[in-house]
Formats: C-alpha cells, structure tokens, sequence
C-alpha cells in the first residue's frame, strides 16, 4: 500500500522532472563552489581543540603544506609560527637555489 502511494505520488512525470532538475542545479552550485575554492590559491584550516590551537596552510607554489599538529596557546601564536616555518622553508630553498 504505501509502496503504490509513493509510486503514484512520486513517479509522475512533473513530480519525477521537478526532482531531476533540483538535483542538476544542486550539482551545478557544488561544481562552481570547487572551481571557485581551487582558484583561490592557497588554503588553509584552523581549529580549537580544548585550549590549543591546531591547523595547516598549503603552498600552491611550492605544493607543500605546513601542519601545526603540537599546537598553540592563541590563534596568533599559531599562524605566527606557521609563517615563520613557511618563511624559514623559503630562505632554505632560496639559498640552496643560489649553490645549485
């Protein structure tokens, strides 16, 4: 009985259409969501975990991300450490460029 209910009430052309077109438009605002996200270049991702502060960023031009998987007392504690190991990574590679 409520198997022919659904199939009558959903399975109508109109019905069956509508669903179809919700679920296309959906996946087109996902598809242009990630084209946007992968165009904006470097990424990163902060969280709280108790009273530390954990996270990463990801350097598309090197393509190498930077973990702080010991975490911080503050959230500018954290991204002043990421930058400095991002900064400190720079000047090796820049140096090692020079020798080569």
């Amino acid at each position: 009985m409520l198997f022919n209910f659904v199939e009558k009430y959903l399975m109508r052309p109109k019905r069956l259409r509508e669903a179809i077109q919700a679920v296309v438009r959906e996946n087109d605002e996902l598809l242009r969501r990630l084209a946007e996200y992968e165009e904006e270049g470097p990424t990163n991702l902060t969280w709280a975990e108790g009273d530390r502060w954990y996270g990463w960023t990801y350097n598309a031009d090197k393509k190498r991300y930077y973990f702080d998987d010991i975490g911080n007392e503050s959230l500018m504690g954290l991204w002043e450490d990421q930058w400095l190991r991002e900064a400190e990574d720079y000047g090796r590679s820049e140096s090692n460029a020079s020798q080569g």
